[in-house]
């Protein structure tokens, strides 16, 4: 997995506790914290590798249900329509022939996000592959106030990729409505050489915190969730850190 790949997963799966089954959740279990709003706007991204080299510049556009990004090396989109969520990744963005594309489909339950304009509660069933060409990834995906888990396989060949439980430890008052309070993930990915990964995740004010860790040359070394820091003043900046090979800071 390299580092633009870790990188989505490890935000996705920082803010759903996820990467990508369980009962509804109440939307009003955690009360919001300090600095309340939305992240939602434009945002200009700077990405500075931890040890030297060159920063990157990014354009992230996060709208109620949907997101837009755009790198040097990559663009993506994701629109939720309904219960549908679709994702777009051209890889490099100069050629839209090398796409891949994701579909999902949900059965709806309440957790409340917070400042993300994102509506993720309920199960979803996602498939993966190649724009326009058959799916070669199936995934599930349960979003709960108790529990948040899922798992992926590989459908050409038949194998299992891997698999996450999420489960809460307490709550807490966070600009990240349900998610506030502390989660214990376990990471298992499956086949030769795998194996589980506890992380904890600690969503409290307008902060993330997960388990010490994080990549090295660019490949995920036990569990994408680790080495992640995310801080928003409660206006217009963030800052933090990715899975230890990265800082990043941006300004809306």
């Amino acid at each position: 997995m390299g580092k633009r790949t870790a990188l989505l997963c490890a935000l996705w799966g920082a803010l759903s506790a996820s990467c990508g089954n369980t009962s509804s959740g109440s939307g009003s279990s955690a009360s919001t914290g300090p600095g309340a709003g939305s992240l939602a706007g434009t945002w200009q991204l700077t990405t500075t590798p931890i040890g030297g080299g060159s920063s990157v510049a990014t354009t992230l556009t996060i709208g109620q249900n949907s997101l837009s990004i755009t790198s040097p090396d990559f663009t993506l989109t994701a629109t939720r329509t309904g219960n549908n969520l679709n994702f777009i990744d051209n890889d490099p963005p100069s050629d839209p022939t090398n796409a891949a594309s994701l579909a999902a489909t949900r059965t709806a339950a309440t957790f409340n996000t917070g400042i993300l304009p994102f509506d993720l509660g309920g199960m979803w069933t996602m498939q993966a592959g190649p724009k326009g060409g058959a799916p070669t990834v199936s995934c599930t995906l349960t979003v709960n106030t108790a529990e948040i888990s899922g798992a992926c396989q590989n459908l050409s060949p038949p194998s299992p990729w891997f698999t996450f439980t999420t489960q809460r430890v307490d709550t807490g008052a966070s600009s990240f409505g349900d998610f506030g309070g502390k989660w214990t993930n376990t990471w298992t990915w499956q086949g030769t050489g795998g194996g589980s990964y506890p992380c904890s995740l600690d969503f409290t004010g307008n902060s993330i915190t997960t388990c010490a860790g994080g990549a090295v040359n660019g490949e995920v070394v036990g569990t994408p969730l680790s080495g992640i820091t995310f801080t928003f003043d409660g206006a217009n900046t963030v800052s933090g850190s990715a899975q230890g090979w990265a800082e990043f800071s941006a300004t809306r």
